[in-house]
């Protein structure tokens, strides 16, 4: 009985699509093109978002204003009144692309709206009603909500502070901000029959592959600390140490979660970061020199205050990887101009502690 209540509710589920096409085609809004390609895109059909659809809205957003008020208007009624998590998460794919990939104009309207309280991306109530035993994949949809959220406050964080890497205060909140967008990425490992479902781990490839740009990002900003530590005011001193403790720990949970992703096939080996891992022994030898600097600055001999060399970070190297059946799931191909490539470079952790000036000699905690 309840399986065909199910497939009756994913019927009345296309004949929905094919209902909403044709009121589009027939209003008389000027931008009901992009209405009807959104439809299309984000239908109950147990397949992602056809690309030729995808390019297509990117195009007409690209276009005028008002495509892009249209196109925003439109994704959010229909995220809001569906109660199917297929339909919910083709329409959270389209917004990501169009964040990464559109106008301007399409991301500044939403920081816009999530400004001001109209949270598009508000899932916290969802639940699907159409499948049996989905709560695992209404919890992903919930999750990738989150990292939107998160990427669309980072998008603002960027639009309204310049990043000067001579201003600590200013690299320390950008690194602050970057660290809780890969706190997210985390969150959005699927779970349960989740994380076998093809159309999720696509959703879950276009979070992994931002998440590298984002790591890189942080990398550099903790470099940037690393070289003006024994620079920084004994305060800033006190805040960067804590945000080198929130990355250590990030790190070792970024390591995990990547080897995951790789074991089942979400994205090539070739396309993971070489993540480091910052030691006890920097963070050892950190709080060590902050606890010297404020007994100088207690007793106000700023000036006899001595550096202290760190030790080298730990590399985590991803194992190789071993064949996945699961890589067919993700249809990934050899498309030199979709993928991400490591680019081989200087550790900057080790670049960046070799500048230190050499202040005061520590002992290394074993």
């Amino acid at each position: 009985m309840m399986e065909m209540i199910l497939c009756f509710r994913k019927a009345i589920g296309v004949v929905k699509d094919q209902t909403s096409i044709s009121i589009a085609k027939v209003s008389g809004n000027i931008a009901r093109d992009v209405e009807v390609l959104i439809v299309k895109a984000t239908g109950h059909d147990n397949e992602p978002p056809e690309e030729k659809y995808t390019r297509e809205i990117l195009n007409l957003t690209f276009y005028s204003s008002s495509y892009v008020n249209a196109c925003i208007c439109t994704l959010s009624k229909r995220l809001s009144k569906t109660h199917d998590w297929i339909v919910a998460l083709k329409v959270l794919m389209l917004i990501h692309r169009l964040l990464d990939d559109g106008e301007p104009g399409f991301g500044e309207e939403m920081i816009h709206m999530n400004r001001n309280r109209t949270r598009v991306l508000n899932m916290s109530d969802f639940h699907d009603e159409v499948h049996s035993n989905s709560w695992e994949h209404s919890g992903f949809v919930k999750t990738y909500a989150l990292y939107l959220t998160r990427k669309l406050e980072f998008m603002s964080f960027d639009q309204n502070i310049a990043n000067n890497s001579s201003n600590f205060e200013k690299v320390l909140e950008r690194l602050h901000h970057l660290l809780r967008v890969l706190d997210r990425v985390l969150s959005c490992r699927p779970t349960g029959d989740a994380k076998s479902t093809r159309i999720v781990l696509i959703a879950l490839h276009l979070v992994l592959k931002e998440s590298f740009r984002v790591y890189d990002d942080a990398y550099e900003m903790i470099e940037v600390l690393l070289q003006g530590f024994s620079e920084m005011e004994y305060d800033i001193g006190v805040k960067a140490f804590d945000q080198f403790v929130y990355a250590a720990k990030m790190s070792d949970e970024l390591v995990v979660f990547y080897n995951w992703c790789e074991d089942i096939g979400v994205a090539r080996s070739s396309e993971f970061p070489n993540v480091q891992k910052i030691t006890d022994e920097i963070l050892g030898s950190l709080e060590t020199f902050l606890s010297e600097r404020k007994i100088v600055y207690d007793n106000g001999k700023i000036d006899e205050i001595k550096a202290v060399p760190l030790p080298p970070p730990e590399s985590h190297n991803p194992p190789p990887p071993a064949a996945m059946s699961t890589e067919d799931l993700l249809n990934l191909k050899d498309d030199a101009n979709g993928r991400l490539q490591v680019v081989s470079r200087e550790d900057p952790f080790e670049a960046s502690l070799r500048v230190l000036p050499p202040l005061y000699m520590w002992e290394q905690y074993g």
